[in-house]
C-alpha cells in the first residue's frame, strides 16, 4: 500500500510525480500495489487522464478545517493538513481493510512521511517505508536565511523550518526504511538519528523516446532550456534570477539565441518578467517535453534555493542534453564529469552558456559521459533491482 499526496498521471507537472508513476507501475508488475491519496481537483484528475493503471486507486475526503487557528496554520506550514487526510485514512473502511491487508505501507512524500507514527499506531506489526523526495528542512533553511528573499517570506521558512526538524527526528523513530534519492539526503537524515535504515535509490527516468545513442553533430538553432514546474518558489526565484541578471548577457552575445521556460504554474510576474525580454517563451503546461528537449542546445539550472536531488538535470542528460546549473542545480546528481559548468556567479553562468551556443563541438565529451552515465543509473532495468532489494 502506498499513500501520497498525489496520484500520478502521464504528463504530471512535476519531476516528484513522474518518478511516483513510474515507481508504482513498476512495483505493481511483482506486487498487488493499492494508492491511497487525498480527493483534490488534481488527483480526480488522474483518473481522467489514466483511466486504466495496474494498481488501485482510493480517494478519500479529508474534512475541512473549521476552526479559523487550525487553519492558520495549516496554511504557514501546509504539510500539517495531512493531519486531516490521516484522519479521513484511518476512518475509511476501504483504507483500514487495505492496511490491515497490506506486507507494507510506504508513505511518499514529507506530507505523508509525517504519518507515520499514526499508521505505526494502528498496524504496529506492518514495517512501514518512507519515500523522502527530499529532505525539506534543507529547503526551509536555505528560504530563511537567503538574502534575496523579502522579510515575511524569510519568516515564514524559519517557522516551517523549526516545524520540520522535529517532524523529520519523529519520522526517523517510526519508519523501518527511510529512502532518500542522494547520498546528500542520506547524510541530512541521519543526523535525525533513529533506527530506521536510509536506501539510497535513483529513480527510472528513462523512456522509449529518449536517444539510446547520441547525434554527433546536432546543426540545431541556439535555444537555452529551463524546465520545472514554474509555481513552485525554487523554480519561479531561479527563472526570474535567469532572465534579470544572465539572460541579457547572453543574448548580448548570441543575438539569435532562444529561451525557453517550460513548465505549468508560471506567476503573472514571471509571465510579464519574461515579455520584457526578446526571444522568451512561457509554454505553460505541455503533455510532453520532449520536443523541447530535442530542440534544446543547453539546458539550464540556476537554482538558488530548494533541496533534493534536481531531477530535470539528469532528465537532459538521458535526452543527451548538456546542463549548466547552480551549485543548488547540481546537488545530488554525482555522476563525474556531467555537467558542462557548474557555477553561482552571473557572468560564469552566462559565459557557459554562451560558450556552447557558439561551438556545440564542445560540449560533445561531456554529452557522452552524461548521458551514458545517466542511462546506467538512472535506468527502469536498475529501478527493478532496487525495488526487489527494498520489498523483497
Amino acid at each position: 500500500m502506498s499513500v501520497s499526496p498525489f496520484l500520478p498521471f502521464p504528463g504530471i507537472p512535476h519531476a516528484g510525480g513522474e518518478f511516483f508513476r513510474r515507481h508504482a507501475e513498476l512495483l505493481s508488475e511483482d506486487h498487488d500495489l493499492v494508492v491511497v491519496s487525498p480527493r483534490v481537483p488534481d488527483n480526480e484528475l488522474a483518473f481522467e487522464r489514466a483511466p486504466e493503471v495496474p494498481y488501485q486507486r482510493l480517494l478519500v475526503e479529508p474534512r475541512a478545517r473549521r476552526r479559523p487557528l487550525a487553519a492558520l496554520a495549516a496554511r504557514a506550514v501546509p504539510f500539517l493538513a495531512a493531519r486531516a487526510f490521516a484522519h479521513a485514512c484511518l476512518t475509511d473502511e476501504r483504507v483500514t481493510a487495505a492496511l490491515r491487508a497490506a506486507d507494507r505501507v510506504e508513505l511518499q512524500w514529507f506530507s505523508s512521511v509525517i504519518l507515520a507514527a499514526r499508521i505505526r499506531r494502528a498496524v504496529p506489526d506492518t514495517p512501514l517505508v518512507g519515500v523522502f523526495h527530499d529532505v525539506v528542512s534543507q529547503g526551509h533553511q536555505r528560504r530563511a536565511i537567503s538574502g534575496h528573499l523579502p522579510w515575511r517570506s524569510r519568516t515564514v521558512a524559519l517557522l516551517r523550518w523549526l516545524v520540520a526538524i522535529p517532524l523529520e527526528w519523529r519520522a526517523m523513530r517510526a519508519l523501518q526504511t527511510a529512502v532518500v534519492l542522494s547520498d546528500k539526503d542520506e547524510m541530512l537524515l541521519r543526523r535525525r538519528g533513529g533506527s530506521a535504515r536510509v536506501l539510497v535509490v535513483s529513480p527510472p527516468l528513462d523512456s522509449d523516446d529518449m536517444p539510446d545513442r547520441l547525434e554527433q553533430d546536432r546543426s540545431i538553432e541556439p535555444r537555452v532550456l529551463f524546465v520545472g514546474a514554474l509555481g513552485r518558489p525554487e523554480n519561479h526565484d531561479a527563472a526570474m534570477w535567469f532572465l534579470r541578471d544572465i539572460w541579457p548577457r547572453i543574448r548580448s552575445s548570441v543575438a539569435e539565441a532562444r529561451l525557453t521556460l517550460a513548465g505549468a504554474g508560471a506567476r503573472p510576474s514571471l509571465v510579464e518578467q519574461a515579455a520584457r525580454h526578446d526571444g522568451v517563451e512561457v509554454t505553460g503546461y505541455v503533455d510532453s517535453l520532449g520536443p523541447y528537449y530535442r530542440q534544446a542546445s543547453v539546458v539550464v539550472a540556476p537554482l538558488r534555493m530548494g533541496a533534493g536531488v534536481k531531477l530535470k538535470c539528469v532528465t537532459a542528460m538521458l535526452w543527451g542534453v548538456p546542463v549548466v546549473a547552480t551549485r543548488v542545480g547540481a546537488e545530488g546528481v554525482d555522476g563525474p564529469g556531467v555537467f558542462l559548468a557548474v557555477e553561482d556567479d552571473v557572468r560564469c553562468l552566462a559565459d557557459a552558456v554562451v560558450k556552447v551556443l557558439g561551438d556545440p563541438a564542445s560540449a560533445a565529451e561531456v554529452r557522452a559521459r552524461a548521458h551514458d552515465w545517466a542511462h546506467r543509473t538512472y535506468s527502469s532495468q536498475a529501478y527493478r533491482r532496487t525495488l526487489k532489494r527494498l520489498y523483497d
